[in-house]
């Protein structure tokens, strides 16, 4: 038997992670006046999408070590071996925090056990290792064969993510400021995923939704192992509409047997903005594909030639 904690990243609802017991440790976030604690309250989610629309700009904060530390070191009273499932590494260095977290707590509780899971991904990416982690424990799988099995199928977590505008990608610095202007004016929507570390690239720029949409469905078949033994995972950042026929097609037109769809939180949605919409599956290992990112003015010129 072992406790499962997670972080507000994962974009689970709070109400399905405290039906499961699942302790959840919260990241904050600001829009440079106020600080705000993610407390995953999805009524909430409307009103921040709008306020970026409106020009807010919020800014996400990594969790120190010391609130770490009183989240692990209050987890221990149950006396049970911890895996707590953390946002990727190649998006933020919390999860260093954390492990500094736990050498610290040795010093205090020697017989304490808490193992880290790089997700290697952002938001359901967390919802999949957990639903992984919870089989495993119904399993009475010990700890360490859990962990064993968790770190073996990371690498075949899959997400690829679509938005029709470019201007919150370059406010992150993954795309120049003048390939954002260009992109929105000829309707670019770039598909996005994560490489085998867990960093965010742009593989695709596709011109217009409903072809980005198609190109992202065609990712998803070429990369989906079993799509019929797997049920599909979409969030949307205010995009319930788009994620919804992005769900149905998924079903009918990959074999996926179901799909669940849940609101992007502010931790991530901070950095993508509005409109954007993510799937997460298991497939094959993340490939390292060459960026497709424009940095020399000159051939950003040409690919928009191409696409005009």
């Amino acid at each position: 038997m072992f406790l499962i904690t997670i972080d507000s990243s994962s974009d689970c609802s709070i109400e399905e992670l405290n039906k499961q017991n699942i302790p959840v440790i919260s990241f904050e976030y600001t829009d440079g006046k106020n600080t705000f604690v993610d407390n995953m309250d999805e009524s909430l989610y409307k009103n921040f999408y709008l306020k970026i629309k409106d020009g807010t700009v919020y800014k996400t904060s990594q969790i120190n070590p010391n609130t770490y530390y009183n989240f692990f070191e209050n987890q221990l009273k149950y006396n049970l071996p911890i895996i707590h499932i953390s946002l990727g590494s190649g998006l933020s260095n919390s999860i260093n925090n954390a492990k500094l977290a736990v050498e610290l707590l040795k010093e205090k509780y020697p017989n304490s056990d808490i193992r880290i899971v790089d997700t290697k991904l952002a938001s359901l990416g967390s919802v999949l290792i957990k639903n992984e982690l919870l089989k495993y424990r119904n399993e009475n799988l010990s700890i360490n064969e859990a962990e064993e099995k968790i770190n073996n199928i990371v690498d075949n977590l899959n997400a690829f993510y679509t938005t029709n505008t470019l201007t919150y990608f370059a406010r992150g610095g993954r795309l120049s400021k003048i390939e954002a202007f260009f992109g929105n004016a000829l309707k670019i929507n770039p598909i996005l995923d994560c490489d085998p570390d867990g960093k965010l690239r742009v593989i695709e720029k596709v011109k217009g939704e409903k072809k980005a949409l198609d190109k992202l469905i065609n990712r998803i078949k070429h990369s989906v192992i079993n799509p019929k033994e797997q049920t599909i995972y979409i969030c949307h950042a205010d995009n319930e509409i788009k994620a919804l026929t992005l769900a149905n097609r998924l079903v009918n037109e990959v074999g996926f047997k179901d799909y669940k769809i849940y609101f992007m939180g502010p931790i991530i949605g901070a950095h993508t903005g509005p409109n954007l919409i993510a799937a997460f599956f298991f497939g094959k290992k993340r490939e390292k594909v060459v960026h497709t990112i424009i940095d020399n003015k000159d051939e950003l010129k040409d690919e928009l030639n191409k696409l005009a």
